[in-house]
């Protein structure tokens, strides 16, 4: 606030400051010249002034300026004085209100205030110049809701509009300022910008204006930057601030006019995006597998740094190359079927077949390429996703599965010879011991009989490696394990009995099919049956259970209550020639997991509810073998 001063104490200004304020637009000027001191007292005005002012000068001076200006305009006239007074009056003051004369009428002037220095540099008093405009604002306060179209474009304006002087000081605001910035339109005008301003904007704000008022140089205008704006609340806010400068006709001075947007949460959706595209570029280089995106063209537009490794490739060699023509396609053949291939996908088709390609060592590796295209939201294919798998040591594994298997099946061939070739004479062989036993002592007979049965249980060993050695051959059908177990206890029943052993099936009467080899699977069970009542002796329980496990499998299980079998043996029980009976040839079990394994099943061993050992089979239903084999469409 400009301090009210008493007229007795009113300073008379030297002859100079008076000849310096007639100097300023001359002797006849029709426009207000006035001296004033800091405290914006008058100590001097001219006719031009007193008629303004309404009344002789004796009458204004002492009088401090604001008393003149119009009460609606006061505050925003005392708040821009006293800014400038503070900032050392570095350059003339432009600034426009109303005054009431003394005769009650309101004009409208446009002043400019100038500092008045001694030869120290200090300012002595001010010189005010003002021009009446009143005609120019009558007129343009006649143009058609001109006043009131005005302040509804500014309160309609979604985005905050602010209005400054060329001090910095504010002029006008739209009501959106409130919303945003927590300032009401009438908190903000007449009050410097800069109290929107962070720093060092707000301390560097005034002396860039200052400049710009000298040099006329700027680097805002016309153009939109990014800028921080502190709310009244002291919260920082992120916007786009766009200035531009208005030449207002009939005022010497411009404004300038800067429009904000919030862009926080733009600024926010982009980083998060960004971090995710981050996140996602981290996975897609570290997938160990090949992976690229193309045009619906065929153009290579991203891929991973396993790909670009697998060829000793960078991403600038490859990146916007049609795909066939980069290093994966060693062969003008290889070429030609991508290019086919990228066709098709782009038509809609996943596309899939097997490469081999050879790497910057030398070494081959193949590869299970895909190309699959990827729809838009309205169907059409606007990428190509191409993927690529090692299946080099699958290859591998299957090139030593099948010479494995040809090594097997001319084992059974030898085997099948060997056994015929050694059969009918161990048989004859054990036939001339049996007679010889029958003339000979029972000392000498004991002995014979013993060499027979080693003869014997030696022809089993041959059958049933032979058994083991040679493929199957399932002749699948659907088969009903319910029935199934009733027939295998039926068959045991004579030897079971004798040995009072007791045999319970338990299972649900809707139990679906499997796919089976009938034949083979009750070969299993019986084996599983006769180790069962081997292994728990006489008086013996033994259950065979059958349930479905899940949607796809149904789970056949073998228990009983004898001494059951240590974790230490259950690892290698299935395999061939391991057994823990004194007259087992170890392949029983060995054969039984082959049966299973070719069904599409497993088997496995564990503790049984009943105290001894349980032998568990999981094979595939019917339903989902027919599901699994079917051609795809």
């Amino acid at each position: 606030m400009v301090p009210d001063a008493p007229h007795s104490s009113i300073e008379q200004p030297e002859q100079g400051d008076l000849d310096a304020a007639l100097r300023f637009h001359g002797q006849a000027t029709a426009d207000l010249i006035a001296l004033v001191d800091r405290s914006a007292r008058l100590l001097f005005v001219n006719a031009a002034g007193e008629r303004a002012f309404g009344g002789t000068a004796g009458r204004c001076l002492g009088r401090p300026l604001p008393d003149f200006v119009h009460p609606q305009d006061r505050r925003a006239f005392q708040a821009v004085f006293g800014r400038w007074l503070a900032a050392g009056c570095a350059a003339p003051l432009p600034v426009s209100n109303r005054i009431v004369t003394g005769a009650g009428d309101v004009r409208h002037l446009q002043w400019s205030f100038a500092p008045r220095r001694d030869v120290h540099g200090r300012v002595k008093c001010l010189i005010a110049h003002a021009r009446d405009v009143t005609p120019q604002a009558q007129s343009a306060e006649r143009v058609p809701g001109g006043a009131e179209r005005q302040r509804a474009l500014l309160a309609g304006i979604l985005d905050p509009v602010i209005a400054i002087d060329s001090h910095g000081i504010v002029q006008e605001a739209s009501r959106s300022v409130q919303s945003m910035f927590g300032y009401s339109p009438e908190e903000l005008v007449g009050r410097n910008v800069a109290l929107l301003m962070t720093e060092p904007h707000a301390s560097q704000h005034d002396e860039h204006l200052a400049r710009y008022r000298r040099t006329g140089e700027t680097w805002i205008l016309n153009r939109t930057r990014q800028f921080d704006v502190r709310r009244k609340d002291g919260a920082v806010i992120q916007c786009e601030l766009s200035v531009s400068r208005i030449d207002v006709p009939g005022e010497g001075e411009p404004l300038f006019v800067g429009s904000f947007r919030d862009v926080g949460a733009r600024l926010r959706a982009e980083q998060a995006l960004a971090e995710s595209a981050a996140r996602m570029r981290a996975i897609f280089d570290q997938e160990f597998q090949f992976v690229g995106l193309l045009a619906p063209d065929g153009t290579l537009l991203e891929v991973n740094a396993s790909a670009l490794h697998a060829i000793g490739a960078t991403r600038q060699q490859v990146i916007g190359r049609p795909f066939w023509a980069t290093p994966w396609w060693g062969s003008p053949q290889l070429s030609e079927r991508l290019r086919a291939a990228v066709a098709s996908a782009a038509a809609g088709e996943f596309v899939r077949f097997e490469i081999e390609h050879a790497e910057p060592s030398g070494a081959a590796r193949w590869m299970d390429f895909s190309l699959k295209p990827v729809r838009g939201p309205g169907g059409d294919v606007q990428f190509l996703l191409p993927e690529g798998r090692d299946i080099t040591r699958v290859k591998e594994a299957h090139a030593r599965e099948l010479s494995m298997q040809q090594a097997l099946a001319a084992i059974g061939e030898s085997a099948s010879v060997l056994v015929h070739e050694i059969k009918n004479p161990l048989t004859a062989v054990n036939l001339a011991l049996r007679v010889v036993a029958r003339q000979l002592g029972e000392d000498q007979r004991a002995v014979l009989e013993d060499l027979a049965a080693r003869l014997r249980k030696l022809e089993r060993t041959m059958r049933r490696t032979l058994s083991f050695a040679r493929p199957l051959a399932l002749e699948r059908e659907a088969c009903d394990l319910r029935a199934l177990a009733r027939d295998v206890a039926a068959a045991l029943a004579p030897g079971l009995a004798g040995a009072r052993v007791a045999l319970e099936i338990v299972s649900p009467a809707d139990l679906p099919p499997v796919s089976a080899d009938g034949e083979l699977i009750a070969q299993v069970l019986t084996n599983l049956v006769h180790n069962a009542r081997e292994a728990a002796g006489e008086g013996a329980r033994v259950r065979i259970s059958i349930e479905r496990e899940n949607e796809r499998h149904v789970r056949l299980q073998v228990e009983d209550n004898g001494p059951g079998i240590l974790p230490s043996v259950r690892a290698q029980l299935f395999k061939p020639f391991v057994t823990s009976k004194s007259e087992g040839t170890g392949l029983g079990l060995a054969i039984a997991r082959k049966i299973v394994l070719e069904h599409g099943g497993e088997i496995g061993v564990g503790d049984s509810s009943l105290g001894g050992a349980c032998f568990w089979i999981r094979l595939p239903l019917e339903a989902e073998r027919r599901t699994d084999s079917a051609p795809a469409p």
